[in-house]
């Protein structure tokens, strides 16, 4: 695993509108091929003490050799939401991912 395991909260709007409480792990990478999960645990830090106020599981994912990747998906509409309010994440356009899917 490779990339910050710590980030802050985001509070950022959802597709309805919806205001919410975020964390936005952007630069997180993978270099074994496999499938895992990701462990996420929420901390409150107050004075002298620490506590675990929450803990959640991913869904499963895939990582593939570099020889196996199926290339590169667009961005889903709650990341380019987010960009949109001034996160700074990488937003894969479709046009740009079609044209890299071609070339394979």
């Amino acid at each position: 695993m490779a990339g910050p395991m710590v980030c802050p909260l985001h509070t950022l709007r959802d597709e309805t509108s919806k205001q919410g409480a975020y964390f936005v792990f952007s630069d997180l990478s993978v270099r074994l091929e496999g499938t895992f999960r990701l462990r996420f645990d929420l901390f409150e830090i107050t004075d002298d003490m620490v506590q675990r106020r929450a803990s959640v599981v991913s869904g499963a994912f895939s990582v593939y050799s570099p020889k196996r990747f199926p290339g590169m998906m667009s961005s889903t509409k709650l990341s380019k939401l987010f960009a949109e309010q001034g996160l700074r994440i990488r937003i894969r356009s479709e046009e740009a991912t079609k044209k890299r899917n071609k070339k394979t």
